[in-house]
C-alpha cells in the first residue's frame, strides 16, 4: 500500500489557505528511465534453515557494526542464531540456477528470487533447503532499475528559535518542553523507511547534513532523492525541519538514514521483502529508532491479498521481522494506516507486529481522525498503541510549507519525540521506552481499538521516569525545594560555607555557587528536572527538583 498522506494544503507565510490540492496517492509519477523493458517475476523463497553460515556467534563483529553491538550491550540483549546471515552456499545455489537475488532476510529465513523465465521454478523448488515459494511481484524491469547504490549528502545548518507553523503537532505531546530541557535528538539515529525522498536535500528548512545515508532497496530506482516520489520527504520534514519562525520538527538534531523500499508503479508483496531487508540493514548499522509510514493489505493480483485474520503479528514475515527488530533493541514506530473509512477499515501490515508502536491519527483538538485505521490485532492485542496529530499536519517541501493528512505524518512526529525522550533517558531499554510511552498516554487506564493508549505526553514521561529515581542523602538532611525561579534551602549550618552545584539529568554541571544564603536565584535554568548537590563541610545532600 502506498503510504498514508491523503490531502495536502499549501499556504503562505501568513498561514492563509490559498488552494487545496487533492491527490489520490501520496506518490508522484516516477522519473526513472524506461529503457530496455524486460518481463520479470519475483518469488519469495522460504528456507528450511540458514544452513551453515560462514560466521560465528563468538565473533559478531564480523556481521554486525560496533554501533549495533553497543546498542545491544546497553540493553543486555544477547546475540543469537537469528542474527546469523544465511549460508552463502544457499545463495550461490539459487543464483547458479539463473535467478537474481533481489532481497534476503536472515530474520525470517527468506529471499526474493528474480527471474524472467518461470520454467526454472521446479528446479528452485527442488533445492533441498527450500521449504516453499510463492510469487510476490510481476511486471517489467529496466536496465536503470537494476542498481542499488548508497548515497550521502550534506547541507548548511539552520538555527531555530521558534516553532512556527509546526507548533501544535509538537505541543500536543508537550514536546516543546522536552526540547527546552535540552533534548532535541542529539546522538540518536533514526532510520526512515519510506517510498522515496525526492529533492529532500533541497527543502529549505531541513538541515540535510544530519542525513548520513540514503539507500534504495527497491528494484525501481537507485536514487531515492531523484525518483519523483516525495512522500518520504514530507515524512522527514516532520522530524528534521529546523527553521526559525517557520517550522521545527520533532527531533531536529538527530541523525537520519533514509531507506526507500517501495515500488511506485504497482503494488505487490515484494515490497514487504524490501521493507524487511531495510529493517535488517538498520539493525546491522546500529540504528536506534525506526519510523515507517507504509502499509500493506491488497495488491494488483487479488490472489496475493492479505486478510484481516492474518493481523496477529506472526503470520506475515514482515510482521515477524518488525517484532524481531524490537527484540534487537530498536524502537520501531509504524503508521496504523488510513483505512477506517474504506473497505479494509483495520490497521495494515506490518503494523500488527508485537512490541512496536503503531501510531494512529488525531486532529489538533485531540479527536480521532476519520481515516485513522482501527484495531484490535487479530489476537486481541491493543492496536494502535498511541495516536499523534495526523490531520492538518505542517510539512515541508521545496516550495515551502504545506499541510497534509495521514497516519504517515503522525508517525514521524511521535517517532522524533520518542528519540528525544530516549536521549533524555539513555539508560532505558527499547522495551522500557515502549512501556514509558504507553503509560504517558491519556487513555492508558482504558485503552481501546481506536486510539489505543491515547495521546502520549513525552514531557510527563520524562518527569515520571526521572522522579522515580530515589534521592541520595546523608545523615544530616536539609530540605531543598524549588518555587518558580528560586531554590529554597533551609537548615544550613551557618558555621560552614555551603557549596551548591546543580546538575542536569545527563550529569552536566549547569550551576555552581558557594557562600550563599537561601533562596538561590535559578531563573537562568530552563524548565526540567535537575539534581541539587549541597556540600556543607564533610556532609552532602543530594535532591531532585523540578524547575517549572
Amino acid at each position: 500500500m502506498k503510504a498514508n498522506g491523503v490531502n495536502i494544503w499549501r499556504f503562505s507565510a501568513g498561514n492563509k489557505v490559498l488552494r487545496i490540492i487533492l491527490i489520490s496517492s501520496v506518490f508522484c509519477l516516477s522519473l526513472y528511465s524506461s529503457a530496455f523493458p524486460q518481463a520479470a517475476f519475483m518469488y519469495r523463497v522460504v528456507l528450511k534453515d540458514k544452513g551453515n553460515p560462514q560466521f560465528s556467534l563468538a565473533h559478531p563483529e564480523e556481521f554486525l557494526s560496533e554501533k549495533s553491538l553497543d546498542r545491544r550491550r546497553r540493553q543486555n540483549l544477547p546475540i543469537d542464531s537469528i542474527d546469523l546471515p544465511i549460508d552463502e552456499a544457499y545463495l550461490n545455489a539459487v543464483t547458479s540456477l539463473g535467478f537474481k537475488i533481489g532481497a534476503k532476510s536472515k530474520w525470517t529465513n527468506t529471499l526474493v528470487a528474480q527471474m524472467s523465465d518461470t520454467s526454472q521454478l521446479n528446479s528452485l523448488r527442488g533445492l533441498p533447503f527450500v521449504d516453499s515459494i510463492y510469487c510476490v511481484w510481476k511486471g517489467t524491469l529496466t536496465e536503470a532499475e537494476s542498481k542499488n547504490d548508497s548515497l550521502a549528502y550534506e547541507s548548511n545548518a539552520l538555527k531555530v528559535s521558534r516553532y512556527g507553523e509546526g507548533f501544535t503537532q509538537i505541543a500536543l505531546h508537550n514536546g516543546q518542553l522536552l526540547h527546552e530541557a535540552g533534548f532535541r535528538g542529539q546522538g540518536v539515529s533514526i532510520a526512515v523507511i519510506d517510498g522515496g525522498f525526492e529533492r529532500a536535500d533541497n527543502i529549505y528548512c531541513i538541515d540535510f547534513s544530519r542525513v548520513k545515508e540514503v539507500k534504495s532497496f527497491s528494484h525501481e530506482t537507485s536514487d531515492p532523492l531523484r525518483s519523483g516520489v516525495t512522500h518520504g520527504s514530507y515524512v522527514l520534514s516532520c522530524m528534521l525541519a529546523n527553521q526559525e519562525s517557520a517550522m521545527i520538527g520533532s527531533a531536529p538534531e538527530a541523525d537520519y538514514y533514509l531507506f526507500r523500499t517501495e515500488v511506485d508503479a504497482d503494488e505487490y508483496p515484494v515490497e514487504e521483502d524490501y521493507w524487511t531487508a531495510a529493517l535488517e540493514y538498520a539493525d546491522s548499522i546500529g540504528i536506534d529508532v525506526v519510523t515507517t509510514s507504509l502499509g500493506y493489505s491488497t495488491f494488483n493480483d487479488s490472489l496475493m491479498n492479505h486478510t484481516v485474520a492474518m493481523l496477529d503479528g506472526k503470520t506475515l514475515p514482515a510482521s515477524r521481522a518488525a517484532s524481531l527488530a524490537a527484540s534487537r533493541g530498536m524502537l520501531v514506530f509504524h503508521a496504523a494506516g488510513n483505512e477506517r473509512n474504506k473497505g479494509w477499515v483495520k490497521i495494515t501490515f506490518p503494523a500488527d507486529a508485537d512490541n512496536i508502536i503503531t501510531v494512529g491519527s488525531v486532529m489538533a483538538d485531540s479527536t480521532l481522525s476519520s481515516f485513522s485505521s482501527v484495531g484490535y490485532a487479530a489476537d486481541g492485542r491493543i492496536k494502535p498503541d498511541l495516536v499523534a496529530m495526523g490531520s492538518g499536519v505542517c510539512i515541508a517541501n521545496t516550495a515551502g510549507l504545506t499541510r497534509g493528512n495521514g497516519t504517515s505524518f503522525a508517525t514521524p512526529i511521535l517517532a522524533g519525540l520518542g528519540a528525544c525522550l530516549w536521549q533524555a533517558l539513555p539508560n532505558l531499554t527499547a522495551s522500557e521506552m515502549l512501556d514509558v510511552l504507553r503509560k504517558s498516554g491519556n487513555h492508558y487506564l482504558q485503552p481501546d481499538s481506536l486510539s489505543g493508549y491515547g495521546i502520549p505526553d513525552v514531557y510527563k514521561a520524562y518527569i515520571d521516569a526521572i522522579t522515580s529515581i530515589p534521592s541520595v542523602k546523608s545523615a544530616e538532611t536539609a530540605p531543598i525545594y524549588a518555587f518558580h525561579n528560586e531554590l529554597y534551602i533551609s537548615n544550613i549550618n551557618i558555621g560552614k560555607t555551603p557549596v551548591l552545584r546543580i546538575y542536569s539529568c545527563l550529569g552536566n554541571c549547569v550551576f555552581s555557587k558557594s557562600g550563599f544564603s537561601s533562596p538561590v536565584d535559578i531563573s537562568a535554568l530552563q524548565r526540567g528536572v535537575y539534581i541539587a548537590h549541597l556540600q556543607i563541610g564533610s556532609e552532602q545532600i543530594i535532591r531532585k527538583f523540578i524547575k517549572q
